[in-house]
């Protein structure tokens, strides 16, 4: 484990809070705790909703609560326009944690049981307040994350991803009712460490809170994501069918491909330092496309097909809030707006990928169709891939970054300093100075060291001040130790 990983293991609540989301993640969707199909497939499913939800084989959480995410991204993107961060929004962790809570609680079995035949009703709503809840939760932690810069979004993820799973396997060795209650927990232990984390992270300086975004929308991330998520969307209505005594098994391989992504892609990053071209289409999705290949084969070979593509998947979806940072640095634009039309893409994509590939399910008739399905989408992930490193996009744009570059930096000094000379927008040589400036060199000496006249250092210092919104060299040195955690 490198040292960068090891400090970010220091940070416990940090760490924990981010933990706590991918621990409900994991325990709402891919377990039993919370699918009681028994329950909503019987008498109190009204049957047109009963007829409807048969025809997509699909849990009635998993579309239900989808479909409410996707919207509230969407309303928290068209916030972000004119309002940023978001974190400032100070109604927002709180209605986080409590849509999210109460939601876990509607969609857990005793609920069901003491609401005899208002079950329905209760679970759909609970599906609802579970999708606008964890779209908010999602949205503020990719924003604050996004806010530190590449390498430490990937340190945060990969770290509380192997503890979500440790904590993921303890929760399902409780006795349903403790397990679901402590699941029920888990978004108030999420936010609650968001707020004490959001404290210790240097805010945006006042030029840069609540501007108005009037760049356009990042296409070119979004065609990608969108992509991504049909492909995982398509895997999630294909594995549906899988029988019963193997759901298990296939959801502990999930979580084990998870945490092995989470690794792979610190490795490729920080070992070997690819760039976001080779990472998505080198590496993603051929893991992708070879999940896939086994859902045709019967158990356990379709079960080992979910669990790499689930590899691939986590894969990619850490390359991508990698890139968050870059894309917001590059367009100066606010970290939420950049994350916010990520999120859209990728979680629209699942949906769309969900519906599409579990309606298909009803004209398969045999291994034989399903294979040619598989086939077809196969064909197509393999033919995008080829396309994009073929077309010379890994030498041009932001492909062409490698997310951890930042980590060639000498120091915890260079480090913060460029993190927050990019968020504030600093010209090549205001950073010049500004580097200079929180040496404690004077104007004298900077005037001397970079060769220009004594009345541009005082344009280039008044600008840094006026960007980084402090207001004598103190203060900026201030700042940058706060921003390398020496104060922290």
């Amino acid at each position: 484990m490198t040292s960068s990983l090891r400090k970010e293991l220091w940070r416990t609540p940090d760490v924990l809070g981010f933990a706590a989301h991918w621990t409900w993640i994991w325990c709402v969707f891919w377990s039993s705790l919370f699918y009681a199909e028994g329950t909503l497939l019987g008498s109190s499913v009204p049957a047109g909703a009963a007829a409807g939800l048969a025809a997509i084989a699909l849990e009635p959480l998993w579309v239900t609560s989808l479909l409410a995410n996707v919207v509230t991204i969407a309303f928290l993107l068209l916030l972000s326009y004119a309002r940023n961060p978001l974190s400032d929004v100070k109604s927002l962790p709180v209605l986080a944690a409590a849509f999210t809570a109460l939601g876990t609680l509607a969609i857990s079995h005793p609920s069901l049981v003491l609401t005899d035949g208002g079950a329905w009703a209760v679970y759909l709503a609970g599906s609802l307040l579970t999708g606008v809840g964890s779209g908010i939760v999602v949205v503020l932690w990719a924003e604050l994350l996004a806010s530190l810069g590449s390498q430490r979004t990937v340190n945060y993820s990969v770290v509380s991803l192997l503890i979500a799973a440790v904590a993921y396997l303890v929760i399902s060795l409780l006795p349903i009712d403790m397990a679901q209650l402590t699941v029920v927990l888990l978004p108030l232990v999420s936010m609650g460490c968001f707020v004490h984390f959001k404290r210790s992270v240097p805010r945006p300086p006042r030029a840069m809170r609540n501007v108005r975004v009037r760049e356009k929308p990042p296409v070119r991330m979004m065609v990608i994501a969108v992509f991504f998520g049909v492909s995982f969307g398509a895997m999630k209505g294909l594995i549906a069918p899988v029988d019963s005594e193997w759901i298990g098994v296939r959801d502990q391989l999930n979580i084990i491909a998870i945490a092995g992504g989470a690794l792979a892609v610190f490795v490729t990053m920080s070992v070997y330092k690819m760039d976001f071209d080779h990472l998505t289409y080198q590496i993603a999705l051929p893991l992708m496309a070879a999940g896939f290949l086994f859902l045709p084969l019967h158990e356990p070979w379709n079960v080992i097909g979910t669990a790499v593509h689930q590899f691939g998947y986590q894969y990619f979806y850490i390359v991508l809030w990698a890139l968050w940072p870059v894309l917001a640095a590059r367009g100066r634009v606010p970290t939420g707006w950049v994350v916010g039309w990520g999120l859209l893409s990728i979680q629209l994509g699942q949906f769309v990928g969900s519906i599409a590939a579990s309606s298909a399910l009803a004209f398969v008739q045999d291994d034989l169709g399903l294979a040619m399905l598989s086939a077809g989408i196969v064909f197509v992930i393999l033919l995008i891939a080829l396309f994009a490193m073929g077309s010379g996009s890994a030498n041009t744009g932001w492909g062409f970054v490698k997310p951890m570059e930042e980590a060639d930096a000498t120091s915890d000094f260079e480090k913060a300093g460029t993190r927050l000379a990019r968020r504030c927008r600093l010209s090549p040589r205001e950073i010049e100075v500004f580097f200079l400036l929180a040496k404690g060199r004077n104007r004298a000496y900077i005037h001397e060291e970079l060769v220009i006249g004594d009345e541009t250092v005082k344009s280039h210092i008044k600008s840094i001040y006026r960007k980084t919104d402090v207001h004598s060299q103190q203060e900026l040195i201030d700042l940058l130790e706060r921003e390398s955690g020496v104060e922290e």
